[in-house]
């Protein structure tokens, strides 16, 4: 008899610690890459504007991202992902950076 609750305590606490330890406590965070960069970049300005593309009508959190589109289009990687994924100004901002710095990238 003694044997038998043994056997289930045993069983009870092996199944409890079994599905405690599967359980994630958070999701982990990944880290961008550095980019090497090999080319020799001139220095260009940061963006250049689009026709009909006002940017003194931009916001704060456009021009941040632009700048960091603009320097990862350079060589240099440079992304907040926290505001990337949950700013939409900040992804635009980014994205316009990216490909106006792109165009004076050297071949």
């Amino acid at each position: 008899m003694l044997q038998k609750k043994h056997l289930i305590l045993i069983s009870l606490a092996t199944s409890t610690l079994f599905f405690t330890a599967c359980t994630p406590t958070s999701a982990p965070t990944l880290q961008p890459s550095p980019v090497k960069v090999t080319e020799h970049i001139p220095t260009t300005p940061v963006a250049q504007n689009e026709p009909g593309l006002d940017l003194s009508q931009k916001s704060p959190t456009f021009h941040s991202g632009m700048n960091a589109g603009c320097s990862t289009a350079k060589g240099k990687y440079s992304k907040d992902s926290a505001r990337f994924s949950g700013e939409a100004d900040y992804k635009e901002g980014w994205f316009y950076g990216r490909r106006k710095c792109q165009a004076h990238k050297a071949v």
